[in-house]
């Protein structure tokens, strides 16, 4: 137990310094001592903005007697590598989604955490999402039973290919789309037994996806999501066999729209979204969360997005990728030559 937790932040681009510090330096009860990139300049830029005694190239350039834990905002290889090193030298980690760069790493990474009794988090913001909490609250006792769980997400990046995935889809699903594989798990915990995949091609490397997965318990989730849109948007419908739907267009508000199966549209709750992200977003929670980990334990088992969670989404990303694969080898037509260059 740590009464003040010292943070090293690694990695120091756009994520760390306009997604996560901004958030971190609101939550109390921690202290930034050190910022670590490759590239010196980045560092001592974020090192200047959060105050951090110590400046480096390289998790071997710290003294990790000196730290007990750090935010990880890298591409997904270093990300894996870095954490792994980390953890092994005693220090919990927070770390970015995916955590790794495929399923063997981060089940290699997994083996080493659950070894080391380490605290570490996976930044699935959304599960800290003010709106998808309140819909996961509300809806419980629909989603007690079979149910039915419709997810939309959308963005426009990854519009090209990165990170050492060959095609943009493949990139888009593994960096991105993970994130509504992850709510889908969040939603409907009952293990997926079955999935379905298909994609729409658009122009300029743009597409739609549709994902189905059949969960053990007989519930369905339905995922629409894709790079084909102009503005970014994150929304939730679950559907009980009580006759209930629950509704989250968007990370602005909750909706009953039906009740006993009949038409209600009462809405449970909204947001005006004044706080810069903090709840929206959820970025601020999830590190809020991490930090009072870190201090005293406080986050709940099975609450924390975990490095099994990534480890678990990234196997629905294989299967998707695979589903969408075996589509275009049956030759059903729907998909680009650059899907078939995923295989």
């Amino acid at each position: 137990m740590t009464e003040r937790p010292r943070l090293a932040l690694v990695g120091c681009g756009r994520q760390m310094s306009q997604n996560l510090l901004p958030f971190l330096q609101r939550v109390r009860g921690h202290q930034i001592v050190a910022c670590v990139d490759p590239d010196l300049s980045l560092a001592k830029g974020l090192q200047e903005e959060a105050g951090a005694a110590v400046c480096a190239d390289s998790i071997e350039a710290l003294d990790l007697d000196t730290v007990d834990a750090a935010v990880i905002a890298v591409p997904p290889e270093p990300s894996y590598r870095l954490t792994r090193q980390l953890v092994e030298g005693g220090v919990d980690c927070f770390v970015e989604k995916p955590a790794g760069p495929s399923t063997p790493a981060l089940q290699d990474l997994h083996h080493v955490v659950d070894r080391s009794g380490r605290h570490v988090q996976v930044g699935f913001n959304f599960r800290y999402a003010e709106t998808l909490r309140r819909l996961h609250e509300l809806s419980d006792g629909a989603r007690a039973t079979s149910c039915s769980v419709t997810i939309d997400f959308y963005s426009r990046h990854p519009s090209a290919p990165q990170w050492g995935v060959d095609t943009t889809l493949e990139a888009w699903i593994r960096h991105n789309g993970v994130h509504a594989l992850d709510l889908a798990r969040w939603f409907t915990p009952s293990p997926v037994v079955q999935v379905d995949a298909h994609v729409i091609p658009g122009e300029d490397d743009r597409f739609q996806v549709n994902v189905f997965l059949r969960h053990r318990d007989g519930s369905l989730s339905t995922l629409r999501m894709g790079n084909h849109v102009k503005r970014f948007l994150v929304g939730v419908m679950v559907q009980g066999m009580d006759g209930s739907r629950y509704s989250a267009p968007s990370l602005e508000r909750v909706t009953l729209d039906l009740a006993d199966g009949l038409p209600l549209g009462q809405e449970l709750y909204s947001t005006k979204n004044l706080d810069h992200g903090w709840g929206r977003s959820g970025f601020g929670p999830e590190l809020e969360a991490f930090v009072a980990s870190c201090r005293d334990g406080a986050s709940r088992p099975g609450d924390t997005p975990s490095v099994a969670d990534a480890l678990a989404a990234s196997v629905l990303a294989d299967q998707v990728m695979e589903e969408l694969d075996r589509a275009g080898k049956n030759g059903l037509g729907y998909l680009t030559d650059a899907v078939h260059a995923s295989a």
